[in-house]
C-alpha cells in the first residue's frame, strides 16, 4: 500500500470512528462518589488480590459489568474496599454495559494507571442507535475517549472473518440524498 492509500485508509476509519461515537462512561472513575455494588457467587481475599467467581455483576450508576470470574489488583495493600485498586481482569462472558452502548467479549482488562480498557476475544460494540463494530480486539482510553478495534486478519482475502465488521445504521448526514 503505498503512501497516499494509507492516508486514505486512515481518514476513512476516522470518518468512521466519528460516525460510530464510541463514549464510555468510565466505570473505573475514582472521581465517581457512586457506590460500587458486586454480586458474585464466590469471593476469595488473597491479600493484594481478591477473586470474585459465578455471575461476577458490578454496577456503578448506570454502567453495569457482568463476568464469570473478576481479579481486582490492590493498589495498596487491604484497601480495595475503598475502590484504590490498580488493575481488573474480568474472563468469560465479560459484559461492559452503559445506558447507550453494550461492549462484550471473552476478556476485559482494565489498568488504572494509563486509564485504559482492553476487551479480547469476538468483541461486539453495540450502540443505541443499532450501530456494531466487531473484531478481535478493542483498545479504549477512558481519558481521551480514543478507541481502537483491530482484527486477526488483514486483507480482502479474509472476506468479513477476522477482519474489524461495523455496521452503521443511521446515515443521515453521511452522504446527502442517499439511502
Amino acid at each position: 500500500m503505498n503512501m497516499r492509500q494509507r492516508v486514505k485508509t486512515v481518514l476513512f476509519c476516522c470518518a468512521i470512528m466519528g460516525a460510530v461515537p464510541f463514549t464510555a462512561a468510565a466505570q473505573f472513575d475514582t472521581s465517581s462518589r457512586s457506590p460500587i455494588k458486586i454480586t458474585a457467587d464466590d469471593l476469595d481475599y488473597q491479600g493484594s488480590k481478591t477473586i470474585l467467581t459465578g455471575g461476577v455483576d458490578v454496577k456503578q450508576g448506570d454502567v453495569r459489568i457482568l463476568s464469570d470470574k473478576m481479579e481486582l489488583f490492590d493498589a495498596a495493600n487491604g484497601a480495595i474496599g475503598e475502590g484504590n485498586f490498580s488493575r481488573i481482569v474480568a474472563n468469560g462472558n465479560f459484559y461492559y454495559l452503559t445506558k447507550d452502548q453494550e461492549v462484550r467479549g471473552d476478556k476485559g482488562v482494565y489498568t488504572k494507571t494509563d486509564e485504559t480498557f482492553v476487551v479480547t476475544g469476538d468483541v461486539i460494540l453495540k450502540q443505541e442507535g443499532g450501530n456494531v463494530v466487531t473484531g478481535d480486539r478493542l483498545f479504549y482510553d477512558l481519558q481521551t475517549k480514543n478507541a481502537r478495534v483491530v482484527g486477526t486478519c488483514k486483507g480482502r482475502r479474509c472476506g468479513s472473518e477476522g477482519r474489524v465488521n461495523i455496521l452503521i445504521k443511521n446515515t443521515q448526514g453521511l452522504a446527502a440524498g442517499t439511502n
